[in-house]
């Protein structure tokens, strides 16, 4: 982890109630992964495609995996999500060439554009987008950091509000299933995970696990490791006998079969 250490924030967890929302995972074919994942035991399902992108998730609750691909390059990058992923283009084309990986991770808060204004106070380059879909049954807003040294793993914060009558209807469609496991957490190597850990916990304002290298964000912690990789590299999780596989980049395996351990 090469990013200088921001300045240190309190506990924010009562005030801007941080908790796992997504990973997104970028892969060469999404309707291949998604039956990767289903065949897993995490049972996803294929979007279509959508202004040159395309998407799948396995979906827990709120909580999900987004298994991502950019379709048409010239269509895309033009669109709403185009333009505010810019930054992010040429580590998702790396990804996907290299046969697919997780990229970062979102961190939902109570007033995303509160949270914007905190990470400007303590120094950070922050850019603030807004979303609308289904009519506006569906907004949300994102903060993505812009710092030059920030991780490449490092979050974005996103605030979502959805009809309630919206929510219903995904959960009868079936789309909403986790199946027999749970996420756990998320698995980051970096050289050194006590100092990234502390970036994290400074970023969110969720303090460090005793250890030192693990923060504990709600809906799933987030564990560093040793390694030469700074990027996430497995996902956690819970449950009866959970499956040991690796599918497009991302190793899936127990949260207490090796979870602090880079492999």
């Amino acid at each position: 982890m090469t990013a200088t250490q921001p300045i240190r924030t309190p506990d924010l967890r009562p005030t801007e109630a941080p908790r796992f929302d997504h990973l997104l995972h970028c892969v060469p074919d999404v309707a291949a992964a998604v039956r990767d994942y289903t065949a897993a035991g995490l049972p996803a399902h294929t979007n279509p495609v959508h202004e040159g992108f395309q998407n799948g998730a396995w979906r827990l609750d709120d909580r999900y995996v987004e298994i991502l691909t950019v379709v048409d390059r010239a269509v895309y990058a033009p669109s709403a999500f185009g333009r505010a992923t810019a930054g992010w283009q040429p580590r998702i084309d790396a990804l996907i060439a290299a046969g697919g990986g997780p990229l970062n991770f979102a961190v939902h808060v109570t007033d995303t554009a509160a949270t914007a204004e905190r990470l400007r106070r303590a120094g950070h380059g922050v850019d603030v987008h807004d979303f609308s879909f289904q009519e506006g049954r569906v907004t949300f807003r994102e903060a993505m950091l812009t710092d030059a040294d920030a991780p490449p793993w490092a979050p974005f914060f996103i605030t979502v509000r959805a009809d309630p009558a919206l929510l219903r209807e995904h959960e009868a469609s079936g789309r909403v299933d986790r199946g027999a496991f749970d996420l756990a957490g998320l698995l980051v190597e970096t050289p050194d995970p006590h100092a990234a850990a502390t970036w994290l916990s400074t970023l969110t304002g969720i303090p460090v696990d005793a250890g030192g290298t693990v923060v504990p964000l709600e809906g799933g912690r987030v564990h560093f490791a040793a390694g030469p990789a700074d990027r996430i590299t497995a996902l956690l999780l819970t449950g009866d006998r959970p499956p040991r596989t690796e599918i497009a980049g991302l190793r899936i395996h127990g949260a207490e079969d090796g979870d602090t351990r880079a492999r």
